[in-house]
């Protein structure tokens, strides 16, 4: 029960990081027609919330070698909530980029710091729970978007609907945030002084020293790789969370719900696959979970693209997430256990790959979108998932 509570707190974090995220991705229409913009534009702005997340992710990172991990979740939550209403309120482009900017940067202090800390709880309990975890985030953003379809349908104006969503999140996070418990990532091996009853693994590794300065550390070949192929899935991710919502009101006529159910959808299944997944990973090992997940999803999402209907669409959309679901965490999972670097600075350095893909890669697709369609940008999806399935064996090596 000691060790659980952690745990449950943990993917806590995520799912109010999750749900502030499915808010906006199911919102994106509405600000799009609020402002009257070209998608070029969304794309723009959208690089913003990028930058402030890689410039958090760098910082954090640097962090984790002096303060706690669960100290560092505990601020990311506060800030998540109260800037995730702010790109719907936003009265122009130049406010949109801002705002996605402060919402970048807040939702870069939670990722980094709540993987890390997960990582920290998956050594002190000994059994793999980063897959679970990572399913709270992707439950948040179901219920997120599912609530921005409600919202639609009750003829709620979205802003009030984002404002109330965000403060009960606010709320909860700040109750979570003090379960979660005295485990934290090291910077020596996590699976130090803290793999029994939830003991603190401190910032000072095993030996119990005083952590040398944070400097920057060039990510050993391993890193790199994981990265990489992190960077590849968060991209997939991140084109159907800012574009799957708009591919089926544009391109395919969607009605708004159901536009915003697109997301919901993709986020339902990815919840399930998580859910499972850590059962997944003991049962068959990570290299075949990876590989067989993102062969499904690139083909899922090759089926989303070449359907033209938004009632086969969601579905495949579904079953991408069903495919996406246990990838990030099990990259995320190896960069924790990496014996080339500690776990803070591994994990930073995936991160900042990984949501630099999954931020910077969307706005991209939104400019080639303009120069040709949507729907040809999003093939990009399809070879990228493709890509980290031939590359899976090599990954866990």
């Amino acid at each position: 029960m000691v060790l659980r509570r952690p745990r449950v707190a943990t993917a806590a974090m995520f799912f109010v990081s999750g749900s502030v995220i499915g808010t906006w991705a199911g919102s994106v229409p509405y600000v799009r027609d609020r402002l009257d913009v070209s998608t070029s534009m969304i794309g723009l702005c959208l690089l913003a919330m990028a930058a402030g997340s890689v410039l958090a992710m760098i910082v954090v990172g640097r962090e984790l070698d002096r303060r706690s991990s669960a100290t560092l979740t505990r601020l990311g939550a506060l800030l998540v909530p109260l800037t995730g209403v702010l790109p719907l309120l936003a009265p122009s482009p130049a406010a949109l980029a801002l705002a996605l900017f402060a919402l970048g940067v807040a939702n870069g202090v939670l990722d980094v710091s709540m993987n890390a800390h997960g990582v920290a709880v998956e050594h002190a309990q000994e059994r793999p729970v980063m897959s679970s975890l990572h399913g709270g985030w992707s439950l948040g953003g179901l219920v997120g978007a599912g609530a921005v379809a409600l919202g639609h349908v009750a003829g709620v104006d979205p802003r009030v609907e984002a404002a109330v969503f965000c403060a009960l999140l606010l709320v909860g996070g700040l109750w979570f945030g003090r379960h979660l418990g005295d485990v934290s990532a090291a910077t020596q091996g996590a699976g130090a002084a803290g793999g029994e009853g939830g003991a603190s693994v401190g910032a000072s590794g095993s030996d119990g020293a005083a952590p040398a300065q944070a400097r920057f550390v060039w990510p050993s070949r391993a890193i790199l790789l994981i990265g990489s192929l992190s960077a590849m899935l968060f991209l997939s991710e991140g084109a159907i969370t800012d574009w799957s919502a708009l591919y089926l009101d544009r391109d395919l006529g969607a009605a708004a719900a159901v536009a915003a159910v697109a997301y919901a959808g993709f986020a339902g299944g990815m919840a399930i696959g998580r859910f499972c997944g850590d059962a997944l990973n003991h049962r068959i090992g990570p290299a075949r979970l990876l590989r067989w997940g993102s062969a499904a999803a690139s083909l899922a999402l090759a089926a989303t693209l070449l359907s033209g209907e938004p009632l086969l669409a969601l579905p495949a959309l579904a079953l991408a997430g069903l495919g996406l679901a246990n990838g990030v965490p099990l990259l995320f999972s190896a960069a924790g256990r990496s014996r080339e670097m500690s776990p803070g600075p591994a994990i930073a350095a995936v991160s900042t790959m990984s949501y630099g893909g999954l931020l910077a890669g969307p706005p991209l697709l939104g400019f080639v979108a303009d120069l040709t369609s949507l729907p040809w940008a999003l093939s990009a999806t399809v070879a990228l998932t493709a890509v980290v399935a031939l590359a899976a064996g090599r990954a866990e090596r």
